[in-house]
């Protein structure tokens, strides 16, 4: 992690930098200076199909005979319906929030080990006087 942090302090929070970053991250989220087209919900049909072609791929990324031993089968078409079961877990919106914010706070933690033991109040207290 001492790689990732050294990375972020010199070549993002470089000051030279940071402002063509931002120029960068600005134009990426806002093209034009407006906000982008919403996003267009997928029908049941277009969901489906797509739960699907996520479930292939992920099988495709095991070699056939570690599958054949995870999913304790030979048929693909089982071992497909075994990885859609798997990927209706991370349906559940509430789990998908705290997922989330568990991956933000990792990373949080990694930039500013110092917020694991002391809270952010406690840290201003100490560093203002």
């Amino acid at each position: 992690m001492l790689f990732l942090s050294h990375i972020i302090h010199t070549r993002i929070l470089n000051p030279a930098l940071l402002p063509m970053v931002l120029r960068t991250v600005r134009a990426t989220l806002f093209p034009n200076n407006g906000m982008g087209p919403p996003r267009q919900i997928p029908t049941e049909n277009e969901t489906k199909e797509i739960k699907r072609r996520c479930a292939a791929s992920l099988l495709d990324l095991l070699p056939p005979k570690v599958a054949t031993v995870f999913f304790a089968n030979d048929s693909k078409v089982a071992q497909h319906q075994q990885v859609e079961e798997i990927l209706e877990c991370l349906e559940d919106t509430y789990l998908n929030k705290h997922l989330i914010f568990q991956i933000l706070e990792l990373i949080v933690l990694r930039l500013a080990p110092e917020l694991e033991s002391q809270g952010v109040q406690d840290l201003m207290e100490e560093r203002t006087g």
